[in-house]
């Protein structure tokens, strides 16, 4: 029974720690220039896991940003598991979720969307993964990356998103560009951009994802969603908003 529980934790994508990872102290909070981030002709590089991540987590502000920014995305995995069922169809989960993400791309007005292709649930922060995202970095220059924060994520979250967020740090790190890092799912947040004008553009944003989110599933992930909003919303005294930890490199 032991050898199958652990066969079992290592398998599936999760991780839990059993600390809290928190700084030791609440971050000031900071302002990384959002009359230039939400400026026009900016330029933004969004780094995610899975096909569905920036609508999730970052739907709002990407709304946002597509009426003036210059927008790329970086997907690490073609989110070939899905809900990591055992009999997925990862060629038919690939073909389907770079459809969506595409047309998720098209509805916040991103200018580019390049996949990496790692498999879904094993991503690894490996010199390949980071060098790739930095001749990214370089090669469009951007002012501002928004990626996942894998040193202080929430207790429970999907590995994927860490690695992914390990990556973007080292990358934006070692890339030579200076920049603006606002990473996102964080447990450090110190800077919170206001969506509640957009929260319903956010909620179409969901549905497109439809191979992952409808029906009851659809419900349960928005209200998910609201409830995430809502708690970064208090914390920045408004309804509803999607908080990021931001350093300047």
């Amino acid at each position: 029974m032991v050898a199958l529980l652990w066969a079992f934790w290592a398998w599936q994508p999760w991780e839990f720690d059993f600390i809290e990872r928190k700084p030791e102290q609440p971050l000031p909070r900071i302002d990384p220039d959002s009359k230039k981030l939400f400026g026009k002709g900016t330029r933004v590089l969004v780094i995610t896991a899975h096909p569905d991540d920036s609508e999730f987590y970052i739907g709002g502000t990407l709304h946002l940003l597509g009426k003036s920014a210059e927008i790329h995305q970086i997907i690490c995995t073609d989110g070939d598991k899905g809900y990591y069922w055992f009999f997925a169809d990862a060629k038919e989960n690939r073909r389907v979720r770079r459809i969506e993400a595409n047309a998720a791309k098209d509805a916040w007005h991103g200018r580019s969307l390049e996949f990496l292709g790692y498999p879904d649930g094993r991503l690894r922060v490996r010199d390949e993964l980071v060098d790739r995202i930095a001749e990214r970095i370089r090669a469009l220059r951007p002012e501002y990356v928004l990626a996942f924060d894998g040193e202080f994520p929430p207790r429970l979250s999907h590995q994927d998103h860490r690695r992914a967020g390990d990556a973007a740090l080292l990358a934006a790190k070692t890339a030579g560009v200076p920049l603006w890092l606002m990473m996102f799912s964080t447990n450090a947040a110190n800077y919170y951009v206001d969506i509640t004008d957009v929260w319903p553009d956010k909620e179409e944003l969901l549905k497109i994802h439809a191979s992952q989110f409808h029906g009851e599933r659809l419900e349960r992930v928005t209200n998910m969603v609201a409830s995430s909003a809502e708690k970064d919303g208090e914390a920045a005294n408004v309804t509803h908003a999607e908080g990021f930890r931001c350093i300047k490199l």
